[in-house]
């Protein structure tokens, strides 16, 4: 795994990224595919690290089986802006679920990705389903882990819930930044909020924070942490499904959001070609139970 970042014209988006390359035996065949190309878009308030587990699984099933992969997987996982190791927006600028979604939007057009997997969890797996709804030209494979369709607002409360995303911004200006100066707190506290490991937290929390002389402070940027001032409707939800024209499958954690198998169950029928698993694990799944996610990436490159 290398670090890696991308100079939008705006933005400068970092990440990780890694080749995990098929067997010789494979890769001399004169059907040779051209590389897999797997865009991982991770949770809010996570980052690129939370793919290292997919990575490292990846990697071992090549070696375990190297005829099992035919063509090179080049595995992308990004920082959205804001989070761990990307710039933030500029000032008068805000996090706008939209604004995510244009972003690796104009990334994939600037390096000409197409037939690209997207792989997205929670608040990325709501902007990769966007992606393949407005792209569908660009992307080849949606798998999204704990998210369906979009999150939206109960009708009728607009006007309140735009107070109060006004509310929050105005007072955002007058708080200082938090300092810790135990780093393993953070980690304990991240492990029992997500129920992960200290070894799974570890990874979230050090690509999330930055070491100052007074401590270590968060590099997420406050203003993530705000909601929007606008929800999307279910109507939009079932608007984007509708347009999705790759294959869609769902991974949900057996101890993950309540909500999102009801979800599944309300919106599967408005989707082309899906299809739907339950693996052990909570919200996080995808670091509790990342062989299966790499069995499915490896599976899409034979």
């Amino acid at each position: 795994m290398i670090p890696v970042t991308f100079e939008l014209p705006y933005l400068t988006l970092a990440g990780i990224r890694t080749r995990i390359s098929a067997s010789n035996s494979a890769a001399d065949r004169d059907d040779k595919k051209p590389p897999l190309t797997v865009l991982a878009l991770h949770g809010w308030l996570d980052n690129a690290a939370s793919f290292q587990p997919i990575i490292q699984a990846l990697q071992e099933r090549a070696q375990k089986d190297p005829l099992g992969i035919h063509r090179d997987i080049d595995f992308i996982a990004l920082d959205f802006a804001g989070h761990g190791h990307s710039e933030h927006r500029p000032k008068g600028a805000w996090y706008y679920f939209t604004e995510y979604v244009a972003d690796v939007a104009t990334l994939m057009d600037m390096q000409d990705w197409s037939n690209v997997h997207l792989l997205g969890h929670s608040m990325g797996g709501y902007v990769a389903q966007m992606l393949a709804a407005a792209k569908p030209e660009q992307v080849q494979q949606l798998t999204v882990i704990e998210a369906m369709g979009l999150w939206f607002g109960a009708e009728g409360n607009l006007v309140t819930h735009l107070q109060k995303a006004l509310e929050h911004r105005s007072e955002l200006r007058s708080k200082a930044p938090p300092c810790y100066k135990d780093l393993q707190r953070l980690v304990r506290m991240r492990a029992e909020l997500n129920d992960l490991s200290l070894d799974l937290a570890r990874l979230l929390i050090e690509r999330s924070v930055v070491e100052t002389p007074s401590g270590f402070q968060w590099r997420v940027d406050p203003r993530v942490r705000l909601a929007s001032p606008i929800r999307f409707t279910e109507m939009h939800a079932v608007d984007m499904l509708k347009s999705i024209k790759c294959p869609m499958e769902v991974v949900l954690g057996d101890r993950g959001h309540e909500n999102l198998l009801q979800a599944v169950n309300n919106w599967q029928h408005y989707v082309q070609n899906f299809s739907q698993i339950t693996i052990k694990g909570g919200h996080h799944a995808h670091m509790q139970e990342p062989e299966v996610i790499a069995r499915i990436l490896a599976d899409c490159a034979r």
